[in-house]
């Protein structure tokens, strides 16, 4: 039972750490974009390394810049958790 326990508390705090690489990258994606200050896409992947995590997918939408980041999971038959982000300018309508 205590496996359990501590194979789903890996699993949510892979999910948090593959979630705040998603989170900057995009973040970090979106900055460059709208700054012009380097490709949006290289820089996310630097940022989402250094939060621990990888770049999976990095997409430039108009202004917006949507990355996907995965952290591998310590438990065997997870695998991989990966989380998606958007960032962007805010739309004033």
């Amino acid at each position: 039972m205590l496996s359990v326990i501590l194979a789903v508390g890996n699993v949510l705090m892979s999910k948090s750490r593959a979630q705040t690489a998603a989170d900057n990258a995009a973040l970090a994606g979106a900055t460059a974009l709208y700054e012009s200050t380097g490709a949006p896409c290289a820089i996310a992947s630097n940022v989402a390394a250094r939060n621990g995590g990888t770049l999976t997918s990095c997409e430039v939408h108009g202004e917006d810049v949507v990355a996907a980041a995965s952290v591998r999971s310590r438990v065997p038959v997870v695998g991989d958790v990966e989380a998606h982000a958007k960032a962007g300018p805010k739309d004033c309508e």
